[in-house]
């Protein structure tokens, strides 16, 4: 059928109910595909982000770990080969640190 042909058989307020119909359909699939697909793109990245701190983090904590294991061994060795008391006080002071 012609358009004019459904103008003059139903009306313009049909015709016009109809094109607005159109509209809507097209505009909502429009956005249940590309917006959907852009928000999704967006999640991603964002979990990637989220996912690579995490891991800089376990890196970082890693790190520190082995910097505070290389400074414990360094003052028992040095406490050692001084003598004097000093590995005791050095002790207390790892001690004092530790429970902060």
């Amino acid at each position: 059928m012609d358009w004019l042909q459904i103008l003059e058989q139903y009306g313009v307020p049909l015709v016009v109910a109809v094109a607005f119909w159109l509209f809507i359909q097209k505009q909502n699939k429009f956005i249940q595909d590309e917006l959907q697909k852009e928000l999704r793109e967006s999640f991603e990245r964002l979990e990637n982000i989220v996912v690579n701190l995490i891991n800089q983090q376990k890196k970082m904590q890693i790190e520190q770990k082995g910097i505070k294991r290389s400074f414990e061994a360094l003052v028992e060795i040095i406490a050692a080969l001084s003598g004097n008391g000093l590995k005791h006080k050095f002790m207390r002071t790892l001690e004092k640190k530790d429970d902060k």
